[in-house]
């Protein structure tokens, strides 16, 4: 296994979910970028386009790149307000923009079909970067695993 980021912020977790089948990991993947995009307001119609996409299971490689260049786009907004060197509205400014690529990210992870440990654990990553919630994280993949194993 290579350098997982997830195991920087929630090793436990890191762990665990690569002992997660196909259809855990799915299901983990998809309630995580909710969490994360009901955060962050990403509103482009790109993210509508891969939300889509993701819940009828049928990503194309277009769906991927145009997520990505968005992506790419939110970072640089996030970097070009953080070098900015105006006041306390830029920084709240950087922290939005931030956090909106972050869930664009997280959501661009999610496209990954079908999912892997790897690409949830970026996802999962992404996510809790979103506003630094690991326990919200870790809450989120707790009702998602005991929704898939009741008995859990």
């Amino acid at each position: 296994m290579s350098f997982v980021r997830l195991t920087t912020v929630a090793p436990d977790l890191a762990v665990d979910i690569f002992q997660r089948d196909d259809s855990e990991l799915s299901a983990i993947s998809s309630a995580v970028v909710a969490w994360a995009l009901g955060q962050a307001e990403v509103e482009d119609p790109r993210v509508v386009v891969a939300l889509s996409a993701l819940k009828e299971r049928r990503v194309s490689d277009r769906v991927r790149d145009q997520l990505w260049e968005l992506v790419q786009e939110l970072d640089e907004l996030a970097w070009d307000l953080q070098e900015s060197e105006a006041g306390d509205e830029t920084l709240v400014g950087y922290a939005h923009a931030f956090a909106r690529a972050r869930a664009a990210n997280a959501l661009w992870y999610s496209l990954f079909i079908p999912a892997s440990s790897e690409t949830v654990a970026d996802c999962m990553y992404e996510a809790q970067a979103v506003a630094g919630d690991v326990n919200g994280l870790l809450d989120i993949v707790r009702q998602v695993l005991a929704n898939t194993h009741p008995t859990l």
